[in-house]
């Protein structure tokens, strides 16, 4: 056997086998092999039922309606900002790009900014922001709308925004994200004590690598669903004929 024959045989056995076993059991076995995110579950839900972001409808930067019916069947990241703000937006939206350059090639991940200041937020200024930022709009919704609306999504979130005019620019808001799920769902890893995360700060180095991993994950989780939701349609309709 000649060297160079070795040499691609040693290059597939290292390299091609581990991928394509992992996506043999990912698309193929019918029982989660890897480890998930957990689901935030409130105190008094009925029987540890996950929480399920209340629905809300908002105005994107190409004047385009967005509700959260329209995010079903993706994995989104939320945050909170505003255009003006003089202190840890650009940071944080600068880490966000991260994200999105990261995943640009996952059809189904999406990024969503809510601004805590609409008054001056208008789809115009956010249009203008999200192309300053770099941002791909196909993949990332600046929205605006009503500012009662957006403090209360804020809060669905468990997340903060209001008006605070001895802070920088005039709001507060959280600098941490939110991953949902495909079912409106918030999901996260737990920490060391077996707590659940819930937010990821995307100022901090370690959470925001966190946050990384924790969408390679449900991203994995999500794929393995929706395969498994095809082979049982398949099944079905193999079934009736």
């Amino acid at each position: 056997m000649s060297n160079s024959v070795k040499k691609w045989l040693f290059l597939f056995t290292v390299m091609v086998l581990p991928t394509a076993a992992y996506l043999f059991f990912v698309y193929s076995s019918k029982e989660n092999f890897f480890v998930t995110l957990e689901y935030l579950v409130q105190d008094d839900a009925p029987e540890g039922q996950p929480y399920v972001i209340p629905d809300f409808a908002f105005t994107n930067q190409d004047g385009e309606k967005i509700s959260s019916g329209d995010l079903r069947e993706k994995i989104y990241v939320a945050t909170f900002f505003f255009s003006t703000c003089p202190s840890i937006c650009p940071a944080m939206n600068f880490h966000l790009k991260e994200l999105q350059d990261r995943f640009a090639g996952y059809p189904d991940f999406q990024l969503v900014s809510f601004t805590v200041d609409p008054e001056r937020d208008t789809e115009e200024v956010l249009k203008a922001y999200a192309k300053r930022l770099g941002a791909d709009t196909d993949k990332w919704d600046f929205l605006t709308g009503d500012r009662d609306a957006l403090y209360k999504t804020a809060s669905d979130f468990f997340l903060s925004a209001m008006e605070d005019a001895t802070a920088d620019g005039g709001f507060l808001h959280s600098e941490s994200a939110i991953i949902v799920d495909w079912e409106g769902r918030i999901r996260s890893r737990v920490d060391d004590n077996g707590n659940f995360v819930g937010s990821y700060d995307v100022l901090d180095a370690v959470a925001l690598k966190d946050l990384k991993e924790d969408l390679r994950v449900l991203i994995a989780e999500f794929e393995k669903e929706k395969s498994i939701r095809i082979k049982r349609a398949k099944d079905a309709a193999n079934n009736r004929s």
